[in-house]
């Protein structure tokens, strides 16, 4: 979202310029066509996040360079988003607790400047050692269950609600989501390599699209097609991401309708 060389004034007003024609757009579209899903990309509380982060992104840079500043920042933003959830949860009719998880919008400021703070160099040739991919590898079996029985807790209500699903609105999967990317950092391909990456990289450019069209799509594909077993759902998820992907081509392959699908 921010891969490019020089990122001044003008590029910071052109990004924050991009993100509220999508928004504005796919709103038109949710209230006028009633079939369109709105999916993570067209929410307030996500839109939000990215105006901060293209507003603040000079700070960005800044704690790049800095990195112990940067690691103070990530550990304090994440005991400030852990001890709020759960206060939150603990204290549920204090006023100042009952903001929604998904407007708690430092949660999401907090997975962004991980992810900045893990492509720092020494960190990320700390994950490149194999015996710290391995031990996310162990690691991981564990910290789910950890997050599972965390939110089976501590999240009751809504846990039973979600029929014994993840809660993907709060801190709770942090540790989850971080062991998962340290993990997969030691992935390599090892045949065909080139066609797989420009694969990887044709895929990459639509993931933007994919997020706006894939609740839709999936949506229509139900309509059609009754979920009966978990094969069946399992499916249509399938197809569900291929033909969003495939749409995404068609609408990025536009020099007009681009500017609706891509930030």
């Amino acid at each position: 979202m921010d891969a490019r060389s020089e990122q001044d004034v003008n590029w910071q007003i052109g990004k924050i310029r991009n993100l509220v024609i999508v928004f504005l757009f796919w709103m038109t579209v949710y209230y006028l066509w009633e079939p369109y899903q709105r999916g993570y990309l067209i929410q307030p509380w996500f839109i939000f996040s990215f105006i901060i982060i293209y507003s603040f992104h000079p700070l960005m840079i800044w704690l790049s360079q800095h990195r112990r500043a940067f690691v103070a920042l990530v550990f304090a933003l994440l005991a400030f988003s852990y001890g709020y959830d759960l206060l939150a949860v603990l204290h549920p009719d204090d006023p100042l607790f009952r903001l929604e998880p998904q407007y708690r919008l430092w949660t999401w400021l907090l997975f962004y400047l991980t992810g900045q703070l893990l492509c720092d160099p020494l960190i990320n040739d700390w994950m490149e050692r194999k015996k710290v991919a391995r031990g996310a590898v162990i690691a991981l079996p564990f910290i789910y269950l950890f997050t599972w029985f965390y939110e089976q807790h501590f999240f009751f209500a809504l846990f039973k609600a979600d029929r014994n699903a993840f809660i993907l609105t709060g801190s709770q999967i942090y540790l989850l989501v971080v062991v998962l990317v340290i993990a997969a950092s030691q992935v390599r391909f090892r045949r065909n390599v080139a066609v797989k990456e420009t694969i990887l990289a044709t895929i990459s450019k639509t993931m933007t699209g994919v997020y706006i069209l894939h609740y839709s799509v999936f949506h229509l594909l139900t309509a059609l097609i009754p979920i009966t077993s978990l094969a069946t759902k399992l499916t249509l998820i399938a197809v569900t991401f291929a033909a969003s992907v495939l749409l995404s081509r068609v609408i990025l392959a536009s020099g007009w309708l681009k500017k609706v699908i891509t930030l």
